[in-house]
C-alpha cells in the first residue's frame, strides 16, 4: 500500500509541475506576442512620420529646383516582418507584410496639389534604400527603391 501512495504522489507532482510549466510558458508567449504587436505598431507609426517628413521636405525643400531626390534607409526586417510602401488613389500606405497591418502616411494635403503619386517599395525584394523623388515640372511624386 505504501508503494502505491508513492507512485500516486509522484504522478500528482508530475502533473502539477507540467501544468505550472504550461501556464508559465503560455503567459510568457502571449506577453511576447502582445509586446511584438505594440512595437511593430509603434515602428509603423514612426516610419510613417519619417516618410511624411521626407515627402514634405522634398516638396518644399527647394523652391527653384525642377527635380529633387531624397534617399533614406529603413531596416530590412523588424520581428520577421517586411515593410512595403505603396500608393493608391494619391494616398501612401505603409504595410507590414506577414502581419498585414497598414497605416496611412500623412501627406499634409500635398496630395491634393500633386497630379500623381506613384511607386512601390518593399524591404523584402530590394536593398533597404528608399528613394523619394519629386518632379516639379510634371508635379509628380515617385516612391521607389
Amino acid at each position: 500500500m505504501k508503494s502505491q501512495t508513492q507512485i500516486i504522489q509522484f504522478v500528482l507532482f508530475f502533473l502539477i509541475s507540467i501544468s505550472i510549466f504550461s501556464l508559465t510558458s503560455s503567459s510568457l508567449f502571449s506577453f511576447s506576442q502582445s509586446s511584438q504587436d505594440r512595437l511593430l505598431s509603434s515602428f509603423r507609426e514612426m516610419l510613417s512620420s519619417h516618410i511624411s517628413g521626407y515627402i514634405v521636405y522634398s516638396f518644399v525643400g527647394c523652391k527653384y529646383c525642377n527635380y529633387s531626390i531624397l534617399k533614406f534607409g529603413i531596416p530590412y526586417q523588424v520581428f520577421d516582418n517586411y515593410h512595403e510602401i505603396q500608393t493608391s488613389n494619391n494616398q501612401i500606405y505603409l504595410k507590414s507584410v506577414p502581419n498585414q497591418k497598414q497605416v496611412l502616411v500623412s501627406t499634409h494635403n500635398i496630395n491634393s496639389t500633386l497630379s500623381s503619386i506613384v511607386g512601390f517599395y518593399s524591404t523584402g525584394s530590394t536593398p533597404s534604400l528608399v528613394v523619394i523623388s519629386f518632379n516639379r515640372t510634371e508635379n509628380k511624386l515617385k516612391i521607389g527603391g
